[in-house]
């Protein structure tokens, strides 16, 4: 029988550990979520406990612990399991105390109670939501959680709880997946939001507020796993589509609602077609950084191929113009005399890049040549 103290405390727990009502799962994008935070950061994986991901721009990279160990996020290195904060969906309180509270990974508002004889499950009550490593009970707004899809490595697909604190290391800043001047923070696995002042916008990489040119707001791709958005309303027609904002995925109607869909990698969403096709002859208003390792790509454009983007580790960093009568060919990676390649992306109409006025120069001289050449032959022939 428990305590006193410990029955009054449990019941306090469960008066503040909750169960909320979880939104529509959401495959959890790991190259959206990777853009928010600084190249080479380590992300907790919610698949398991000893696997995390290393983020180098969009690409997330799946890594492991050594057998018995589990990563710790905070430390950024892997640990005994003991030591670390992480619960295993499969055996919650494995290394943990006995009288402790762990948060169910696969549940915004589930929790579980580790006794002398295993663990028990509990859920906290209507509208409030359980959070991690207070092990209490809160209202949604003071614990962004949201219900995704993940990988566990094997093929097959898990439901967990996400919030971005329980697998995002505390104590520092990093962008926001809806706003290019907000910026997130974690505190003791509480997530607290802001935005830039004065028009700034965030840096990631910097940690910090700039000025537009310092960052390309790359980390915005309002991915509905991240930001618990709801993908376009008005979902009427099956089939219908529509394009996000990362260049490779799109929404698709299921009937109802829409679902966010990424394309194979090497492919882009064609917004003409309406289909994935590969990088270059896709016709996209986004990003064009996003999966390529080149360091200066050409920029969509309805009119003109003369602008390009600088990209770092495949995630846009600035964009340039190249000077008057140039044009920009990223398969040769320079900006190109009078000569505008045929990129459906940023050359619809197929111009050729010759400037209007020296065409016509070449066109009069030809016909003036082509004059001079008949009125000599006329004089030529005999009378």
């Amino acid at each position: 029988m428990l305590g006193r103290d410990q029955g009054s405390m449990l019941a306090a727990l469960l008066l503040l550990l909750c169960s909320c009502t979880a939104p529509a799962a959401a495959n959890l994008n790991m190259s959206a979520l990777c853009l928010m935070v600084p190249d080479g950061m380590f992300v907790s994986s919610q698949a398991d406990c000893s696997s995390y991901y290393q983020c180098q721009g969009a690409t997330a990279s799946l890594m492991s612990c050594s057998n018995g160990q589990y990563f710790d996020k905070d430390a950024q290195m892997c640990v005994a399991s003991s030591q670390s904060t992480c619960a295993s969906k499969s055996q919650p309180c494995l290394g943990k105390a006995v009288g402790t509270f762990q948060a169910d990974s696969s549940s915004c508002g589930g929790y579980w109670y580790c006794s002398a004889s295993g663990a028990l499950s509990g859920s906290c009550p209507a509208a409030r939501t359980s959070i991690p490593p207070n092990r209490a009970c809160v209202y949604p707004y003071q614990y962004a959680c949201t219900v995704s899809t993940v990988d566990n490595g094997s093929g097959a697909s898990l439901e967990v709880s996400l919030n971005l604190c329980s697998i995002i290391e505390n104590g520092f800043y990093f962008g926001s997946a809806s706003n290019c001047s907000g910026w997130n923070y974690c505190q003791d696995n509480v997530l607290h939001t802001g935005t830039c002042q004065n028009g700034l916008i965030f840096d990631v990489n910097g940690r910090s507020c700039g000025y537009r040119g310092s960052s390309s707001c790359a980390q915005v791709t309002n991915d509905p796993s991240l930001t618990a958005a709801a993908a376009p309303s008005n979902c009427t027609t099956s089939g219908e589509k529509k394009a996000a904002t990362a260049c490779n995925q799109y929404y698709l109607c299921t009937g109802s609602t829409y679902s966010l869909i990424t394309c194979a990698t090497g492919s882009y969403y064609d917004t003409v077609s309406m289909q994935c096709v590969s990088r270059m002859q896709a016709r996209n208003d986004c990003d064009r950084c996003l999966g390529s390792t080149k360091t200066f790509v050409n920029a969509y454009s309805n009119s003109s191929c003369d602008q390009y983007l600088y990209c770092v580790n495949g995630v846009q960093q600035a964009i340039e113009t190249c000077p008057v009568n140039y044009y920009f060919n990223e398969n040769v990676g320079s900006c190109v005399y009078e000569t505008e390649p045929q990129f459906d992306f940023c050359n619809p109409t197929k111009a050729s890049g010759v400037p209007a006025t020296t065409a016509a120069t070449n066109t009069t001289t030809s016909a003036s040549t082509t004059t001079k050449a008949t009125a000599t032959n006329t004089t030529a022939k005999p009378v």
